[in-house]
């Protein structure tokens, strides 16, 4: 098949499979701007800021436009540049610009493009934006009506990635807003608090509930001893925003920066992913023995965990009672420290995961195991306010004695990585051939859903992994119609797993595959690459637990769902 070809701006442009004429552009290095385009998710064609002329003067949105083999556009011509203009300006009046103070300033497409196109200000007098509340009723995203420019992102991510549908567009004409349906706040809905809908938010209408002033109170309380936790997917989701490249892992520069920020014990919750693993991989094989309902539920995920709650509830019996690492490590710290005045701080790439530290369940022995989670994007806005240069720190260790870790804990960021540690673990074999033949079994990947089998012993394991919640649905569907029969699914809430967590800074398809090598790489540069190896283990189940691994790390959640 000969190559096909457009001209745009009188320059060649190659293309095969591209979607759209805007695809192709940015494809060949020119960047139409736009506000409503995401690659994953249907074209909708709201904004109008994709405009582009064709050779007959006529204008057409690029990303509803289909490229053709000898397709001639222009994107910055004078009617173009016109017509952006206008809709800037239109976009500035239904929006409540006041950029000094707004969480998203620096980051936000509609403040970029009004610099880029020097739109200074809006068309008319009167502001059209609206002056529904403030929702902040959601412990991990705030939502703000008055910034909200109906590019539709949000509902699109909702309802078709995720498939809850917790927001939509509301109410006609100009009074149109995108909220919850029938007046209800967040949290009375289907959300599950992901953050996908704050990740493609463009404007700053749905934000992370960030809670970095608390964070800075405690850090300069004399009183407080700070212990952080940092998540497998942290150490790659960092590196782009200090101008470093997305496929190395940052943990010794990211242990520093901590230390700088005046933290006082800095561990990494790879150590109890490890933890994670011996506890599920028992509760996995018990079930098999004991003849109980299959499949097993991975229990990582909060996001995953509300949603069941939510709209799978009969499945709640069949999902691991491990507590996430961050819920071990947290009860874990309580045990090494007892006594002391603790403020237990977990750094995830999660916004749920400030929803599971409120949970009543994440409470032992009266105390809460979490007392604050900020998201990856938290802790880089604490180490730019510190005046941190983290490109030139020095790499340093996580404390003793919780720091030890194996390659099986630091794979939980990626999709598929839980369940890559589990057969690591099941196998009981750390040979490089047998890691290899692991890592090419099919559970390395992208892709929304993957389905293989491994045979240990006399036991075939027939296995799924979803990510994305709409991919999770599909999945139990085909589980409950018979369709499929499966041992064990692994579930992360969102697209590629918690590499592309709502609480990490926002990223391209591309950019996750290179934070997924990142992971890989992180994973190579780890002498024990099974958890039964890692040397801390026999101290935390002989010292801490003692006696206490299912009271402490396990966790019986409602099985009436959680509201």
């Amino acid at each position: 098949m000969s190559e096909k070809k457009m001209i745009i701006d009188g320059i060649e442009c190659p293309f095969t499979d591209e979607r759209n004429v805007l695809e192709v552009a940015r494809h060949n290095g020119i960047d139409i701007p736009s506000l409503c385009y995401c690659e994953n998710l249907s074209i909708y064609g709201g904004c109008r800021l994709c405009l582009v002329e064709n050779d007959r003067g006529a204008l057409d949105a690029a990303c509803s436009m289909a490229p053709r083999n000898g397709l001639v556009v222009y994107t910055h011509s004078k009617k173009v540049l016109e017509s952006r203009h206008t809709t800037l300006q239109l976009l500035m009046n239904s929006h409540r610009a006041e950029c000094l103070t707004c969480e998203e300033s620096g980051r936000c497409k509609l403040q970029e493009y009004a610099h880029r196109y020097n739109v200074v200000e809006p068309r008319f007098n009167e502001n059209t934006y609206s002056h529904e509340r403030l929702d902040v009723s959601s412990p991990c995203i705030t939502r703000d009506p008055s910034k909200c420019i109906l590019c539709g992102l949000c509902v699109r991510m909702c309802a078709e990635v995720q498939n809850i549908g917790a927001i939509d567009f509301t109410k006609r004409g100009k009074k149109a807003i995108v909220a919850p349906g029938f007046g209800k706040m967040l949290i009375e809905t289907g959300c599950v608090g992901c953050g996908q809908c704050a990740a493609v938010c463009p404007t700053g209408a749905i934000t992370i509930n960030r809670q970095i002033p608390e964070m800075w109170r405690m850090l300069n309380d004399p009183d407080k001893r700070v212990v952080v936790q940092f998540a497998p997917s942290v150490r790659v989701g960092m590196a782009e925003e200090f101008g470093m490249p997305a496929n190395e892992p940052v943990t010794g520069k990211l242990v520093t920066a901590l230390r700088r920020l005046g933290v006082d014990v800095v561990y990494d919750t790879n150590l109890s992913a490890d933890l994670t693993i011996m506890e599920e991989s028992a509760e996995f094989l018990e079930k098999v023995k004991s003849g109980a309902k299959l499949p097993m539920f991975t229990s990582c995920c909060p996001g995953w965990i509300q949603h069941v709650e939510k709209a799978h509830p009969n499945l709640m019996p069949q999902v691991s009672t491990c507590g996430s690492p961050m819920e071990m490590l947290g009860a874990l710290i309580r045990q090494q420290f007892k006594g002391e005045d603790v403020y237990s701080v977990a750094i995830m790439p999660c916004t749920a995961k400030k929803f599971e530290a409120q949970r009543p369940e994440l409470e032992k022995d009266g105390k809460r195991l979490i007392d604050l989670v900020l998201t990856t994007d938290e802790l880089v806005r604490l180490i730019k306010a510190a005046g941190i240069d983290f490109k030139n720190l020095p790499d340093s260790e996580p404390d003793d004695p919780l720091g030890d870790y194996t390659g099986a804990g630091v794979i939980f960021g990626v999709t598929g990585g839980v369940t890559e540690a589990v057969i690591r673990r099941v196998l009981d074999d750390a040979s490089p051939d047998a890691l290899k033949t692991i890592a090419e079994c099919g559970v390395r990947g992208l892709e929304g859903i993957k389905a293989f089998t491994v045979t240990a012993g006399d036991l075939s394991i027939r296995i799924a992994v979803a990510n994305g919640l709409g991919n999770a649905d599909k999945l139990i569907e085909k589980v409950e119609s018979g369709e499929e029969q499966f041992d064990f699914i692994e579930v992360m809430a969102c697209p590629n797993g918690c590499i592309g967590g709502g609480g990490q800074p926002p990223a391209s398809n591309a950019r996750k595959a290179e934070r997924c090598q990142a992971i890989f790489k992180a994973d190579e540069a780890c002498e024990l690459k099974i958890p039964q190896q890692n040397p801390a283990l026999d101290y935390i189940y002989d010292s801490l637990l003692q006696g206490r691994a299912h009271d402490l790390l396990h966790i019986h959640y409602p099985l009436h769902g959680h509201h």
